[in-house]
């Protein structure tokens, strides 16, 4: 079974914090226009996102790589590591 995670599309000036906020609303959006009540994967990735978005330092990730200041265009993958806390990891860049 593949691990519960959220793809992130940075870049075009949307850093990490921007992609996780676009994939949050994206999100709700998407449970407020369905028929059904969510399932409990998507209920799981939204509290993935929320959780990311009130936890994390996100002034030191884009310090700490430019992909994630969105300085160039790059895709992440958000998931829950080891411990249970949000982390992120780039899944593909251009350029690098």
């Amino acid at each position: 079974m593949e691990e519960l995670g959220v793809e992130l599309v940075l870049g075009g000036d949307c850093c990490v914090e921007c992609a996780a906020k676009r994939a949050y609303n994206r999100l709700v959006l998407d449970i407020m226009e369905a028929e059904d009540a969510p399932g409990p994967e998507v209920e799981a990735r939204l509290d993935l996102l929320l959780d990311f978005l009130k936890h994390a330092d996100f002034g030191a990730l884009r310090s700490s790589d430019e992909r994630l200041a969105g300085e160039i265009d790059a895709r992440c993958r958000l998931y829950r590591g080891s411990d249970g806390a949000p982390s992120v990891s780039i899944i593909e860049a251009d350029g690098k």
